[in-house]
């Protein structure tokens, strides 16, 4: 645990001094080796892949696109680091908007926003985007050991991210719920759930689950759901929103069962909708379907 951490300390100190373009290329490079390098890996990103581009492509294009996934993979890294290094005027020159005029009403409704996001492109350029319209948070899976948690937070923090540790507890929920009533923008990544115990959706054509944490955050707060992506272009970033999700919350817990589902399932719609967009972005590293965790033998987290 400790030799990734140094790992990550070195890639910080590295991209704070080498040309962004050498950075890139390495990291490109290093991205095409771990395609080949990790046939497990390889093997998920193409059934991702099939699923995202659907049944008319072709296996040619299926192995294309995934190797492209892992040279986008390798630009996400290396923009955790390079990003705080950059002043909020420079990302903004160079950061496209489509659909910002529902998404900033959203914001200034005053109710708070929740921003669901899939793992695609670089989605911290969309957080300096983002904290530039209001107070601005996003919920994190505890990395381990602490330290390296701790230099996620401080870099994120250097684009204007404060962090909720996606850690379960009820006091955390009970604090996002409450700066959503603060108008706190708060961003949750959706397109995967580590413990296999979420809300029951179809995803891609396939049945899998998604945290309910979004829908039952909106219905708790009050707040709108708006669903987007941040894609890489030449030279800079583009973000993508999609109309909001406003969520009505049922007095009896049938009725919020009923809610909870019926939101995922129009999240779960949105997100496929953003994805394949550009599919190579979507860096679905882990396994997502009870399919895939069937292929690799990896079972849901407790």
């Amino acid at each position: 645990m400790k030799i990734g951490y140094y790992m990550f300390v070195l890639a910080d100190k590295v991209v704070e001094k080498v040309p962004i373009g050498i950075t890139r290329a390495v990291a490109h490079a290093g991205g095409t080796t771990y395609y080949y390098l990790f046939g497990a890996k390889r093997r998920l990103v193409q059934r991702n892949m099939r699923r995202a581009l659907g049944s008319e492509a072709s296996e040619a294009e299926v192995r294309r696109t995934a190797r492209s996934v892992c040279r986008y993979y390798a630009d996400y890294w290396v923009d955790i680091f390079w990003l705080p290094t950059k002043s909020r005027e420079y990302v903004l020159e160079r950061f496209g908007k489509v659909g910002e005029e529902p998404l900033e009403r959203a914001v200034n409704s005053g109710k708070g926003t929740l921003i669901v996001l899939p793992h695609f492109g670089s989605w911290e350029a969309g957080a300096v985007y983002l904290s530039s319209l209001g107070k601005f948070a996003a919920v994190a899976e505890v990395l381990k050991p602490p330290e390296l948690f701790d230099m996620f937070c401080r870099l994120r923090k250097g684009v204007g991210i404060d962090i909720f540790p996606y850690d379960h507890k009820p006091d955390t929920r009970d604090r996002m719920v409450e700066a959503l009533k603060e108008n706190t923008i708060l961003a949750l990544l959706c397109d995967r759930d580590l413990k296999g115990k979420g809300i029951e959706v179809e995803f891609f054509g396939e049945r899998t689950t998604l945290p309910p944490g979004p829908a039952a955050l909106a219905m708790r707060s009050g707040s709108p759901i708006v669903c987007v992506n941040v894609r890489n272009v030449e030279g800079g970033w583009v973000g993508h929103a999609t109309q909001p999700i406003w969520v009505e919350s049922p007095a009896d817990e049938e009725g919020r069962q009923e809610v909870v589902a019926r939101t995922m399932q129009e999240v779960a719609h949105r997100l496929e909708e953003l994805i394949r967009e550009d599919p190579a972005q979507w860096h679905m590293m882990m396994p997502a379907w009870p399919s895939d965790r069937q292929a690799s033998g990896t079972p849901a987290k407790d």
